[in-house]
C-alpha cells in the first residue's frame, strides 16, 4: 500500500508538471498539497475495493492488470465527480487524463517488476548449481505447456531448467513463450535433444487420445531411445481448474496410452432422467456398477439401491458413495438377482423408476469350464429383471452387454447375446423402455488383463499373452459409464447402443507398453511368453456386424439396426433350456445354446481339463447342422 501511495503521489505530481510550467505551479503549492490528500484517499480506496492489497505480487498477471484498470478508472471517475460538484474545477481534465495513464504505468510496473524479480533465474550466481540442473524440453506449446512452464518457474526448485518447447505446429517454430524458444517439431526431437543436451521431456498435451499419446511416445523413443526421461502432466480437468502443481508430474501410465480423446457431452438429458428418481443398480458392487452408482449420485436421484451378491463389493460401493456426502438416500442390499422372491420384495418396497442391469458372470475361460453357472446366472437374472420391470411399470431398463455377444465363440458371449434378445422381446410389452448398451473391455475391471500384467511384471515375469495376434477394444470405466448414461437418457425401447471404443490394440503391444512404462527392457529384463488361446477366446472381437450401426446425436455412441427377427417362442425355449440345463453335459448344453444363438461357434482349447470329464477325455463340440 505504501508503494502504491508513492506511485499515486508521483503520478499526481508528474501529471501536473507535464501540464503546467514551474511558475504556474509555484503559486498554488498549498492548494495542490491539500488536493493531493483527497486524491490519495480516493485512489487508495478504489484500489482497496478491488482487493489489490490482498494479492501476492509475485503471481501478478492479466487478472491483476484488469483489476488495476478497473480500480484506476473508478478512482478517476470519482475525482471527475468531485470536480463536477465542486465550485470550481479543482483538478484540470488534461491532468486527470495524464494521471490515469501514469497511475496504471507506475502501479502495474511495480507489480510486474516484482514478478520478474521472483521468477528470474538467479542460478548464474552459483555456476555449480546451474551445471547440476536438469535440462527440460516441454512437448506442447499450448495452454497446458504455458501453464507447466509457469509452474516450474514459480516453484523455484533450482534443479530444473526449461530449455524450450517442441510443438508439431510448424507455424510456432522460432517463436517464444515467456522467453523460451519453440525449437522444432516432434520429428526433430532427436536433433534437439542432442544439440541442447536435454535430460527430460515433459509432455504437456492432456487432451490427446491414447492412440495419439502412443504415436508421440513411439516417436520420442525411436529417436532418443532411453537417453531421456519422459514424464507427463495430469488430466485436462485438473489443469483447467488450476489444480496442477509441478509435484504432480509423473511417468506415463497405461491409462494415458489407451484413453479416448475427450469429447463434450450434454448432461442435461441425463440430469432430467435421474433427478429425484429411485435408481436400482443390479451388480452395483462390480467395476462398472460401482462407477454407475458414483456418476448417478451426481445427478441428485432420490434414492440409489445398490444390489450385489458379494458382501465386500456392496460395502466398497457404499463407502464410495458415503464419502461424497450426498443428500441422496443410499440403500445397500446383499442379494442374488437369480432369486426372484428377493427381487420382487425390492421392487414392491422401493418402486424403482430406472434399473441398470450390470450383473453377470463375465470371465470367459472360467465360464467355459462352468457353463451351467454362466447360463443360470446370466439368463435368470435378465429374465427376472425384465419381467419385474414390465410388471411394475419401470420407466427404463438398461442392460449392460459386451462385444463378446457378437458372433460368440464362448458360453459367456452366447448367454449375453441371449440376454440382449430377451430385452428386445420385452420391447413394446408395457410402459417400460428396454435398452441395451454394448461395449468392450474396460481398464482396471476385476479380472482384466492389466492388473494381471502388473503383477507379472512386479514378480519379474514372464508376461503371458495367449496369442501374438489377439487384440481387444479398451476404454476407461468412467468413459464407458458416461456413455451408458447418455444412451439411457436418449435411448429408444428395443434398441442396442454401442460405444465407439476407437481402434483395437494388440494385447502383446499392451504388454510391451507396460514393460517399457515400468522402466524395464523387453527380453533383457523381462520376457513375453505365448500360452495359446484359452477356452472361448477369439483373436478379434467385434462390437457389431457391418452395416448395423447408425450415428446418434451423442458423440461416440452408435445405435444398431438388427438384421434379423426373433422367434415368438424364444422365451419358451429359454425357459426350457434353464429347466434342463443342469442335466446336460458339455456337448448337450452347447448344442442347445447353438439352437438359441445360431451364430454361436464354440471354441474349446484341447489342453484344458473341463469339470465332469475323465482325465483323458477330449471334448470336441460338433453340431449336426449349422
Amino acid at each position: 500500500m505504501i508503494l502504491d501511495l508513492m506511485a499515486f503521489g508521483l503520478s499526481y505530481s508528474v501529471s501536473h508538471f507535464l501540464r503546467f510550467d514551474l511558475q504556474s505551479l509555484s503559486g498554488k503549492i498549498n492548494e495542490l498539497m491539500y488536493l493531493m490528500v483527497i486524491y490519495l484517499i480516493i485512489r487508495s480506496s478504489s484500489f482497496y475495493l478491488f482487493k489489490l492489497y490482498s494479492e501476492i505480487w509475485r503471481f501478478s498477471g492479466i487478472h491483476t492488470m484488469i483489476s488495476l484498470l478497473k480500480a484506476n478508472t473508478l478512482g478517476t471517475i470519482l475525482i471527475v465527480l468531485l470536480n463536477y460538484f465542486a465550485t470550481a474545477n479543482v483538478i484540470p481534465r488534461s491532468v486527470l487524463v495524464l494521471d490515469w495513464f501514469l497511475v496504471f504505468f507506475f502501479t502495474g510496473g511495480t507489480r510486474i517488476l516484482t514478478r520478474i524479480l521472483y521468477s528470474y533465474d538467479w542460478s548464474f550466481i552459483n555456476r555449480k548449481k546451474k551445471d547440476s540442473q536438469k535440462r527440460i524440453l516441454i512437448y506442447g506449446a499450448g495452454q497446458a505447456g504455458e501453464l507447466l512452464l509457469r509452474n516450474i518457474e514459480n516453484a523455484k526448485t533450482g534443479d530444473i531448467h526449461v530449455v524450450g518447447f517442441i510443438d508439431d505446429d510448424t507455424n510456432k517454430k522460432g517463436k517464444y513463450i515467456h522467453n523460451k524458444p519453440i525449437l522444432g517439431r516432434g520429428i526433430e526431437i532427436g536433433n534437439v535433444v542432442e544439440k541442447y543436451d536435454i535430460d527430460s521431456i515433459y509432455l504437456s498435451i492432456p487432451s490427446l487420445s491414447g492412440l495419439e499419446n502412443r504415436k508421440i511416445l513411439n516417436s520420442i523413443t525411436s529417436q532418443v531411445a532411453d537417453k531421456v526421461e519422459i514424464k507427463t502432466i495430469p488430466g485436462l480437468v485438473d489443469l483447467m481448474q488450476d489444480k496442477f502443481s509441478i509435484s504432480q508430474l509423473r511417468n506415463f501410465e497405461i491409462v494415458d496410452l489407451l484413453r479416448r480423446k475427450p469429447v463434450q457431452l450434454d448432461y442435461q438429458p441425463v440430469a432430467e432422467l435421474i433427478k429425484n428418481k429411485a435408481v436400482l443398480v443390479v451388480g452395483g458392487g462390480g467395476s462398472i456398477g460401482s462407477e454407475l452408482c458414483r456418476q448417478i449420485a451426481s445427478f441428485q436421484p432420490e434414492c440409489i439401491i445398490v444390489l450385489d451378491n458379494t458382501e465386500y463389493n456392496c460395502y466398497r460401493t457404499e463407502e464410495i458413495l458415503l464419502k461424497e456426502k450426498l443428500k441422496t438416500k443410499i440403500v445397500t442390499i446383499v442379494a442374488d438377482a437369480v432369486n426372484e422372491k428377493i427381487l420382487y420384495k425390492i421392487f414392491s418396497y422401493y418402486q424403482p423408476n430406472i434399473v441398470f442391469h450390470a450383473a453377470a458372470y463375465k470371465h470367459v475361460p472360467m465360464m467355459e469350464m462352468n457353463p451351467w453357472a454362466a447360463t443360470n446366472n446370466n439368463l435368470r437374472c435378465t429374465l427376472n429383471l425384465t419381467a419385474l420391470c414390465k410388471d411394475f411399470n419401470v420407466e427404463r431398463f438398461i442392460l449392460i452387454s459386451t462385444d463378446k455377444a457378437v458372433q460368440p465363440t464362448s458360453v459367456m458371449g452366447a448367454t449375453k447375446r441371449i440376454c440382449e434378445q430377451i430385452v428386445q422381446l420385452y420391447n413394446g410389452t408395457g410402459e417400460t423402455k428396454f435398452i441395451t448398451v454394448r461395449f468392450g473391455n474396460v481398464l482396471g475391471s476385476s479380472g482384466s488383463v492389466i492388473p494381471k500384467f502388473k503383477e507379472q511384471i512386479a514378480n519379474g515375469g514372464p508376461v503371458t499373452v495367449t496369442h501374438p495376434e489377439i487384440c481387444r477394444y479398451f476404454m476407461l470405466i468412467s468413459e464407458a459409464v458416461e456413455l451408458v448414461l447418455q444412451a439411457a437418457a436418449i435411448g429408444e425401447s428395443g434398441n442396442i447402443y454401442v460405444l465407439d471404443m476407437g481402434e483395437p490394440i494388440k494385447i502383446v503391444d499392451l504388454a510391451k507398453y507396460m514393460i517399457e512404462l515400468s522402466g524395464l527392457k523387453l527380453d533383457e529384463d523381462i520376457a513375453i511368453e505365448f500360452t495359446g488361446l484359452r477356452p472361448g477366446e477369439k483373436i478379434r472381437e467385434s462390437l457389431y456386424l457391418r452395416g448395423e450401426e447408425k450415428l446418434t446425436g451423442v458423440p461416440n455412441l452408435f445405435v444398431l439396426t438388427p438384421q434379423y427377427t426373433l422367434n415368438k417362442n424364444y422365451l419358451t425355449l429359454i425357459n426350457e433350456f434353464l429347466t434342463r440345463s443342469y442335466t446336460f453335459n458339455h456337448q448337450e448344453l452347447r448344442t442347445f445354446l447353438k439352437k438359441l444363438v445360431p451364430e454361436y461357434e464354440p471354441y474349446i482349447a484341447q489342453h484344458i481339463r473341463l469339470p465332469f470329464t475323465e482325465p483323458n477325455e477330449v471334448i470336441e463340440i460338433k453340431f449336426e447342422s449349422a
